[in-house]
């Protein structure tokens, strides 16, 4: 149930975007069983694979000629990762192919962000259009293995794609087999060597700095891992090719009535993106950009700057696991920072001094300003810290943690001062200790 790539005439009738519909919220304390609409989200319209051949047509084959093809199109539109690095898929499996292509291709579900939505919403919704990418890249790099990787507790994901699976082996589609191997349900078991070590049978943790599993291999071969949002930006960019592709950016937004996975135009702004993800009243003082890992913008930076990961770039900042987490005007910045880093801390796999040592210090001097134990002369410390943990890690957890860190220090500046001051926070009105 394939047909070849053809680049010349490019579909015609296909939805533009990844999802039924641009917005799918989750109340607080929601279990991802159901949107708010009260649909639940395996509603056969959106799942089973008549549905998925009547909305987005026959899947392409990507292989002989036909797999240049589909690498030229990733060049052009610059499709990247959405995993966190963003790195230019075309160039990954470039690579894989230059180190004798074969080996396996991994789909990454295992949303290890606490903030964010868009992997289950994805995998609940369209698994056909995630498994579709998994095929092509499986076929264009003449891969051996297909894995999709998830959570242990990702029940409704796991179910999902369990029946997809299922239909496509009963349809007959000529394409790689694809197995499902759970991860603990852990912060960093979804990191791409994490995953890696524990298929070799090790466990689900950071391996230490190495080259590419696209240079280095596994078991024999190549070894290429992607999200799963890239995974169906690939599934739909094989149909639409070059000149049918309507570019969209797709982000979880917090706010205190829940979460909210958007998809929309990729020039929108992350003001723009906050408002459509249900934030409503004032606008919030600053907001976390990229996940628990990102960087804190004021505001007044953030609200005008596209969800592009290049516009973000520019004021210090990157698209990340694509999760914005507003703070509103009547809280404390630093005590929400000082949250997560202790979050960041706890999650950290214990195996190198920055995240046995470094992050559990840095989260517990964060806490104490927010908690106004701190002197003034001992802020300066926490950035010190922090730039001693960066680079020094077996994995780039500690770099995320002390990037969220050293970035509130900044957008939180004149809370910090209140705070090692002993005076009320800004914010929120309230300090928990009076310095001596």
């Amino acid at each position: 149930m394939t047909r070849a790539l053809h680049l010349a005439e490019p579909a015609t009738g296909l939805h533009s975007g990844l999802l039924p519909a641009t917005s799918y919220h989750y109340p607080a304390g929601d279990a991802f069983e159901q949107a708010s609409s009260g649909r639940p989200l395996e509603a056969p319209e959106t799942q089973d694979l008549a549905s998925h051949l009547h909305r987005f047509g026959e899947r392409p084959a990507a292989t002989g000629t036909s797999g240049p093809m589909l690498l030229g199109i990733l060049d052009e539109v610059g499709a990247t990762g959405a995993g966190g690095g963003h790195f230019p898929v075309a160039r990954k499996w470039r690579s894989a192919l230059r180190n004798g292509g074969g080996g396996i291709v991994i789909a990454n579900g295992a949303e290890s962000e606490p903030a964010s939505a868009k992997d289950r919403t994805l995998l609940t919704l369209v698994p056909h259009l995630v498994l579709d990418g998994l095929a092509c890249a499986a076929e264009v790099l003449g891969s051996t293995q297909a894995v999709l990787w998830l959570h242990e507790d990702a029940r409704d994901a796991r179910r999902a794609v369990a029946v997809a699976i299922a239909e496509r082996r009963a349809s007959g589609m000529a394409e790689l087999v694809v197995r499902q191997e759970l991860a603990p349900a852990r912060y960093l078991s979804g990191e791409s060597s994490a995953i890696l070590r524990s298929l070799s049978g090790g466990p689900a943790l950071p391996a230490f700095h190495r080259r590419p599993a696209a240079v280095d291999g596994f078991g024999g071969g190549p070894a290429v891992v992607h999200n799963v949002e890239t995974l169906a930006r690939i599934g739909l960019l094989a149909r639409t090719g070059v000149r049918g592709h309507r570019p969209t950016a797709l982000v979880t937004v917090t706010a205190p009535a829940g979460r909210t996975v958007i998809e929309c135009r990729d020039a929108a702004t992350v003001g723009e993106a906050v408002r459509d993800g249900g934030w409503r009243g004032p606008d919030p003082q600053a907001v976390l950009v990229g996940g628990y890992g990102g960087s804190w913008l004021p505001w007044a930076v953030a609200r005008g700057v596209r969800l592009r990961d290049s516009d973000l770039r520019k004021v210090g900042a990157g698209l990340g696991a694509g999760v914005l987490i507003p703070v509103g005007a009547g809280e404390c910045g630093i005590a929400r920072a000082a949250e997560i880093a202790a979050f960041l801390a706890d999650a950290g796999a214990r195996q190198c001094g920055p995240c046995t040592f470094g992050l559990p210090a840095l989260a517990q001097r964060l806490a104490a300003l927010a908690d106004g134990d701190i002197r003034r002369d001992e802020v300066a410390r926490l950035d010190e810290l922090a730039a001693l943990v960066v680079g020094r890690g077996g994995c780039h957890h500690p770099d995320g943690a002390a990037r969220m860190v050293t970035s509130a220090l900044r957008t939180f500046a004149s809370d910090v001062k209140r705070h090692a001051g002993g005076r009320p926070c800004a914010a929120s009105g309230t300090l928990q200790a009076e310095v001596g």
